[in-house]
């Protein structure tokens, strides 16, 4: 993403257009290569989706299950979303992030639901939960981001 794109992109959130950020992200061809779409309905819990998993998304050892680094792209990316509520005060980054992965996500959909815990200083916590399409919890990751950067 350019520095102009986040520039742009941070305009919108201070204007409260979350829909429009919504767009810029499942329009954006990483999340379009994936099949991975995000909802900011409720921008303070943003939920990321796989509608429909793909091979390509597979790869848990030796079975159907997700593989690992897809469900950490999601919670990465689940978590960063917590950010656009700070946008006012500069942009955001992920700066820790602790999977926990408590079953194999044999799914055909999967949806990760996140919430602020805590903001403490320039520092933004959350918890995201990984689910399959019963809303099965097969993992959930705590997170942190820096927030107040200046581009």
């Amino acid at each position: 993403m350019s520095l102009s794109q986040l520039h742009k992109l941070r305009q919108v959130a201070l204007d409260g257009n979350f829909k429009e950020i919504e767009g810029f992200f499942n329009s954006s061809a990483q999340l379009q290569q994936m099949h991975i779409r995000i909802d900011l309905s409720m921008p303070t819990q943003p939920m990321v989706f796989i509608d429909e998993v793909a091979e390509m998304h597979r790869g848990g050892v030796g079975t159907e299950a997700v593989n690992g680094a897809v469900i950490a792209m999601l919670v990465d990316l689940a978590i960063g979303l917590l950010g656009v509520n700070h946008y006012a005060e500069g942009m955001t980054a992920t700066s820790n992030l602790n999977i926990n992965y408590v079953k194999p996500l044999v799914a055909d959909k999967v949806i990760v639901r996140t919430e602020q815990t805590e903001v403490i200083g320039k520092r933004i916590f959350g918890i995201a939960r990984v689910m399959n399409e019963k809303e099965e919890v097969c993992a959930y990751a705590t997170g942190s981001l820096a927030k107040g950067i200046s581009v």
